[in-house]
């Protein structure tokens, strides 16, 4: 069974870690803007974008986090990485790229633990829980 994920004070030094890392254009990661579905304010969460042959895409290996609710309602966001900025629209394809979430799986090992996915696990694995893993494709606006 997959582990739950909880923030704890270590997660929180490690996501301020990876928005500094992202700040300076280092690793996988960017920062997410969304507009909150309550509150309306700016929501930012750090986040590791992979892509395919045609598009960006993010994975949510945690389910319906707050990020993806947030989409849901708004899916204008903002991405920033390095010293850039980009206003986009994030598109939910979830079920439609089970080898998206397979390659996300294998290249962020973090996540694996909250998946419940076998490390071995093939493309298959994942068509059956589409649903557990949302996926957003990034598209420039």
């Amino acid at each position: 069974m997959a582990k739950e994920y909880e923030v704890t004070t270590g997660k929180r030094l490690v996501s301020w870690l990876m928005a500094r890392a992202a700040g300076f254009g280092m690793g996988n990661f960017v920062v997410l803007t969304t507009t909150g579905r309550k509150s309306g304010e700016p929501r930012s969460v750090t986040v590791a974008p992979i892509s395919d042959d045609a598009s960006r895409y993010l994975v949510s290996p945690y389910g319906d986090s707050g990020w993806v609710l947030n989409a849901r309602a708004d899916p204008t966001a903002i991405i920033k990485r390095g010293g850039s900025e980009t206003r986009v629209r994030l598109v939910e394809v979830t079920g439609e790229k089970p080898e998206l979430v397979k390659a996300y799986h294998q290249r962020e090992g973090f996540a694996r633990q909250f998946m419940d996915v076998p490390g071995e696990a093939t493309t298959d694995d994942f068509v059956l829980v589409p649903k557990r893993f949302p996926v957003f494709r990034i598209d420039e606006i």
